[in-house]
């Protein structure tokens, strides 16, 4: 059966309106909602008229006519029937305007022979966005009955897009004038200090292209927040975040993580399962810890990362893969490289464009701000102040901060626990004191800060290893893992320590 002429089809509708809801930018969207309403009704006239929500009058925000002169205005239409459409949420239509006698007053429809308009409100999630006007002195084809649930329709789908631009105008507003004042903050990242700001620039250059990133730092710095913030600065923003921890896992689980397994090709592998590279499908796979991965798996990488493609443990067949890799290392990676421990081949596939995160010993001037950011964020699941007292954050920003900002959120943490005020005080700053003068032979090292204070919160959770993770901010899984490092480098410098005295 073919279709009536002028009957909208439900086909036309979503296609017309997915392409509205694509657009961003408030001015884009409503040009796209008065040219879908002229084009799709066959109109002369077609008006976007929405309502301010600080006065609660209306205005129209976008028009087209089709002799090209001055379009209607907000006086041509009747307000009392304005106001019954976005009262009522149900269009109003007329396809004998002159005859109509709710039209028949309208100067538009005597001054210029209207003979048919519709008008219908544009219905968003919580409120009445406005409403759309459309009219025509000739074909009155479009202007019928059984079109009013397809425009009823298609006026969601703008009203979807208008309050999305809205949003999408306000943020960039906000981020602008965040901008302007200097607020030290974006996203999820805080601070305003020079490191931080050049931090926040790479990071745009950065999101802008699809090629590997990598990102060194101490533990503690963000780099995962810093990847982030990466992928959703950039075109696959929207899609999977995927990441993949790559520290003290077997080659045989890593491989069966990161690239998933068919049933059957290894013992527990009761069913197919796809791994990390698919489930990070059109978005990002962040690796952290990726220094640590054994020289097997950096050769499957390796190979991975030349062409995108792999093939699940225990099929033949490969497969595409369609993600942007970020990974991650608190190490030395380039000694890593000259002592044979990470193939050089790897080390400049990832190390395309390099990013730095600061320590916080490097950006002391954003302690005051993150400081405010923890004790806010914490007080939204247990009690505590909200403030400190200038002595007790001059003291913070004179300590070093070995764990960095994982460190002093932790810090912050346990102090508003201890505190009995409206304020953390110097008293309630049990895990920072003043640095005692450094022995000479002492180990200034960061692997060695880092086993400090680790072994300082386990004395102080009693052993408890859940616990000391949780204060770390660790998984219990990297935490196992350094204690066994740990382990071993002493059990081999008691060996060594054994045959230097039988030597003697």
């Amino acid at each position: 059966m073919t279709a009536k002429p002028g009957l909208l089809s439900m086909e036309h509708v979503l296609s017309v309106g997915r392409k509205i809801l694509e657009l961003r930018p408030l001015n884009e969207v409503l040009r796209a909602v008065t040219d879908a309403v002229y084009e799709s009704m066959q109109a002369e006239n077609a008006l976007v008229i929405l309502r301010d929500e600080t006065t609660d009058r209306h205005t129209v925000e976008a028009s087209r006519r089709a002799d090209g002169e001055h379009p209607l205005g907000l006086q041509d239409l009747s307000q009392t029937l304005l106001q019954e459409a976005m009262t009522s949420r149900k269009p109003i239509l007329t396809e004998s305007a002159v005859e109509d006698p709710r039209f028949s007053g309208q100067s538009s429809v005597i001054l210029q022979h209207i003979q048919a308009a519709v008008i219908v409100p544009l219905v968003g999630r919580d409120r009445v966005e406005g409403a759309i006007y459309a009219d025509s002195r000739t074909d009155r084809a479009s202007f019928r009955e059984e079109n009013l649930g397809m425009l009823a329709t298609l006026a969601a789908f703008c009203a979807l897009a208008i309050e999305n631009a809205k949003r999408y105008d306000s943020t960039r507003r906000e981020l602008n004038q965040l901008k302007k004042s200097g607020e030290p903050r974006r996203g999820r990242l805080i601070g305003s200090s020079p490191v931080m700001q050049q931090l926040y620039s790479l990071i745009d250059r950065v999101a802008a292209t699809d090629l590997p990133v990598f990102i060194s730092g101490e533990s503690g710095t963000g780099k995962e927040l810093v990847a982030r913030e990466i992928h959703d600065a950039s075109s696959r923003a929207g899609k999977p975040f995927v990441a993949l921890y790559c520290g003290n896992v077997s080659t045989e689980i890593f491989e069966s993580e990161l690239f998933g397994h068919k049933v059957g090709s290894f013992t527990g592998a009761v069913a197919d399962k796809p791994g990390l590279v698919e489930a990070a499908a059109k978005g990002t796979l962040f690796l952290d810890e990726i220094a640590d991965i054994s020289m097997p798996l950096q050769a499957k990488l390796l190979r991975f990362l030349q062409d995108w493609q792999f093939r699940r443990v225990g099929e033949t067949s490969m497969r595409q893969a369609d993600v942007r890799v970020i990974a991650a290392t608190n190490k030395d990676l380039p000694q890593q490289v000259a002592e044979g421990r990470f193939r050089e081949d790897l080390y400049y596939r990832l190390y395309i464009l390099p990013i730095v995160v600061p320590p916080l010993r490097e950006r002391v001037a954003d302690i005051p701000h993150l400081v405010r950011h923890f004790l806010g964020k914490n007080r939204k699941t247990h009690s505590g102040p909200t403030g400190i007292a200038p002595e007790a954050l001059r003291q913070w920003m004179n300590y070093p901060w070995p764990g960095n900002v994982r460190e002093l959120e932790n810090a912050v943490a346990r102090a508003q626990v201890i505190a009995s005020g409206d304020r953390v005080e110097v008293s309630d700053l049990v895990d920072v004191r003043p640095n005692p003068p450094i022995a000479a032979k002492r180990d200034l090292s960061w692997s060695a800060a880092e086993r400090r204070h680790v072994l300082e919160v386990l004395a102080v959770c009693d052993g408890n290893k859940s616990r000391a993770a949780k204060v770390l901010g660790v998984s219990r899984r990297y935490l196992y893992y350094k204690l066994e490092e740990w382990a071993k480098l002493d059990s081999g410098n008691d060996a060594e320590q054994t045959a230097r005295k039988a030597a003697r």
